[in-house]
């Protein structure tokens, strides 16, 4: 699923960087993001599986894994940050700048600053961010980490999740998606509601624990050739890219969720290819890097597109795999 994954978050620079064909966006950055909540449910349910002996040893290989690029693109980013920018978040008041603090260094709440405003040093809810000043999102270091806090979210609850019986799993999901969309009705149609909010993506998330079960039952194992992969590959991303163009984007998840069974497949078709971890593990610091340089280097997308591989590769390699050897040494020694 390697392949998956760099095209997903290829697929995200398309949207913040604009790309000459607009058929580079490829299924566009929401469909992405949600994809990688749906492979992030999977590989949870395929870890907790036999990995981890307890949530502990599971919590430490994940902060390991999420927390240490952050801190290190986050630290450089800021670094560029104009003197009388982040400073002005002084003037805001105690209770959003320690919030700010607090979500920039723990990834954790990034996305509450989504539904909150701010106003003579206190915060309020609002159900539209783009209508408060200042936007206090606009404070976050790495602007898309927002999603980074749902997937800590995902972790906290995983270990117990995973143990959730199926048809509990599966009536969360139901449940979840159907008030989503009673929530619609009711008018909160526009974002953050249909892309940020953590119960209304929490199912897309569960609905990968369920296929790595099918996988596991021998229900969805792949059992054609990578040619036959490569083409459902190409058919997720014109699909996603036409559904883009045609429905509006609050059912971005329904196209997901249309597409998520072609996750295990893919893992079936990848699972023994080196090349295609590799790549995959790529996915991850492009995400992170990506919009800081759009920031503070170059808003070209091609540009982007090859520092962000380059940043990315050397992240991979001075960083994520040493730290992944201590994880796996960690494992090994209980």
């Amino acid at each position: 699923m390697g392949l998956l994954r760099l095209l997903l978050a290829i697929a995200v620079i398309g949207d913040h960087a604009a790309p000459p064909c607009g058929f580079l966006r490829l299924v566009g950055g929401t469909a992405a993001v949600e994809i990688f909540f749906v492979v992030s449910g999977f590989y949870m349910q395929m870890v907790l599986s036999g990995k981890y002996s307890s949530p502990g040893s599971f919590y430490l290989s994940r902060s390991l894994r999420i927390f240490p690029a952050y801190w290190i693109v986050a630290a450089i980013t800021f670094s560029a940050w104009p003197i009388n920018g982040f400073s002005h978040i002084g003037t805001l008041g105690w209770q959003p700048a320690a919030l700010l603090f607090f979500a920039n260094f723990a990834i954790l709440l990034q996305d509450t600053l989504l539904f909150l405003g701010s106003n003579g040093g206190k915060l309020f809810f609002t159900t539209d961010f783009a209508t408060t000043t200042p936007q206090l999102s606009a404070y976050l270091i790495v602007r898309p980490s927002w999603t980074l806090a749902l997937e800590l979210y995902f972790y906290l609850l995983s270990p117990y999740l995973c143990r959730f019986p199926g048809k509990a799993v599966f009536a969360l999901v139901l449940g979840l998606t159907a008030t989503r969309l009673v929530t619609y009705k009711l008018g909160l149609v526009g974002d953050p509601w249909y892309y940020r909010f953590f119960p209304f993506e929490l199912p897309l998330f569960l609905l990968g624990m369920i296929l790595y079960r099918a996988y596991a039952d021998g229900i969805l194992a792949w059992k054609g050739g990578g040619g036959w992969a490569i083409a459902i590959l190409v058919a997720i991303m014109i699909c996603g890219r036409i559904w883009f163009l045609l429905v509006p984007a609050q059912y971005t998840f329904v196209f997901v969720m249309l597409a998520a069974p072609t996750i295990p497949l893919l893992f079936s078709a990848f699972k023994d290819s080196q090349a295609d971890r590799f790549v995959g593990d790529l996915s991850f610091p492009i995400y992170l890097v990506h919009f800081p340089i759009i920031q503070w280097v170059t808003p070209h997308y091609a540009f982007v597109v090859a520092l962000s591989i380059a940043a990315a590769v050397l992240i991979s390699v001075a960083i994520d795999r040493p730290l992944d050897r201590l994880r796996h040494k960690f494992l090994a020694n209980g």
